[in-house]
């Protein structure tokens, strides 16, 4: 689980901690704030990490049409870097810590470490790298013996690797972003996959390789949604193309082609076959839309078991409903607020711990208090204030 993620350089986000102070991110995080508060941008810099660990960094920039120029912070102070952080807590319980430099240009870190307790693991600096061993030696070389894009953890063989340098990258490389889900892009024939895609274009061949007993438990869960489904299938066509069908109790046995299943039912569908992933960490933008709002507490609800099973959820929303769906302690520990200071830096803190929030929650629900409260006030106020525990993140070197 990512306990703690700190970036800088990243678009608006310039020395963000998240979360803020001292605290852990939990299995369930909710992300909220006005419009251009950088919310989208923290998905995105998620997203990053995950291929700058993976090595995916030029297809990632192709899938999002971005040149390598605009990751970097677009306030007008120009640096040729990402720095970034990221606090991990093993299955064992123990935390790793990543911390890197980014070079935009070469599209690589070239200064990363990774540091459990008193011990540094992994080391990039000069050129120079040098790694900790499963039996505890340590293996070092002059210069980096491999090309490698993102970070060394893309190409570094890792069999005989200390275990928390695998965790790292296990922990990255686990992480899914739905942020670009398209009804458009799941309504299309696809081929083999073992997701569904960023935006879902992958997601009747995916559901199609589930083993039988998911696909049951799967129909199950959407029935709970749509009560008059009666079942899903996926249409095979020449050459391994895929697409999905639905057929609905009063139809009389017409199936419901691909292109004409509503943008409500495919991000449904799309979320829910993530219980059935190795994804551990996932990523929803403005999780409300296309929804009806009579089943987004039923999603909600899925979402937050997901974290009580294991996995790691983020969400962004701007609907006050969505939070009404969310338990008290859940709302407190999990709502963040994103705004902008006045020199369009985006910052976070946590909603419910605000002078404006925190009484109101004693008396009223998640979702009520978010109506009850002028959120432009606030964020005004906080956007003047001091940010305490400022300062870049280091970034690998000391």
């Amino acid at each position: 689980m990512i306990t703690r993620f700190d970036i800088h350089n990243f678009k608006s986000l310039l020395e963000f901690k998240l979360p803020p102070g001292t605290n852990e991110l939990g299995p369930f995080t909710c992300l909220i704030g006005l419009n251009g508060a950088g919310k989208s941008t923290l998905l995105q810099a998620f997203d990053f990490i995950a291929q700058v660990a993976t090595g995916g960094i030029t297809d990632w920039l192709e899938r999002r049409e971005w040149k390598p120029s605009e990751l970097g912070n677009n306030l007008g102070l120009r640096k040729p870097f990402i720095m970034f952080v990221v606090e991990i807590r093993t299955s064992a319980g123990e935390k790793v810590v990543w911390r890197a430099r980014f070079n935009i240009s070469q599209r690589k870190c070239t200064m990363e470490t990774i540091v459990s307790g008193n011990s540094t693991l992994l080391r990039v600096e000069s050129g120079r790298l040098s790694f900790t061993k499963t039996d505890n030696n340590e293996q070092r070389f002059e210069k980096v013996p491999f090309e490698y894009e993102g970070s060394v953890l893309s190409a570094l063989k890792l069999d005989d690797a200390h275990p928390g340098i695998l965790e790292i990258k296990t922990a990255l490389a686990s992480l899914h972003s739905l942020e670009l889900l398209a009804p458009q892009l799941m309504r299309r024939k696809a081929r083999a996959a073992l997701d569904i895609g960023s935006g879902g274009e992958k997601l009747a061949p995916f559901l199609d390789q589930l083993p039988a007993e998911a696909k049951i438990k799967l129909l199950s869960m959407l029935q709970d949604f749509y009560p008059q489904l009666k079942v899903w299938n996926i249409k095979g066509y020449r050459a391994g193309w895929k697409s999905l069908r639905i057929e609905e109790s009063f139809a009389k046995g017409n199936a419901v082609e691909a292109g004409h299943i509503n943008d409500g039912f495919l991000r449904i569908i799309a979320i829910l076959s993530q219980a059935f992933t190795k994804h551990q960490v996932l990523l929803l933008d403005e999780i409300e839309n296309g929804i009806n709002p009579a089943l987004v507490e039923k999603l909600m609800d899925f979402l937050v078991a997901l974290g009580r099973e294991g996995k790691q959820v983020i969400v962004t929303t701007h609907s006050p409903v969505i939070l009404n769906y969310l338990d008290d302690a859940v709302a407190k520990e999990g709502v963040i607020l994103l705004y902008k200071t006045p020199l369009g830096e985006t910052k976070s803190c946590r909603y419910f711990d605000q002078p404006e929030t925190e009484n109101k929650l004693r008396a009223l629900g998640p979702g009520e208090v978010f109506m009850d409260t002028d959120l432009t006030k606030m964020v005004e106020r906080l956007g003047n204030e001091p940010v305490n525990g400022g300062g870049e993140p280091d970034g690998g070197g000391k």
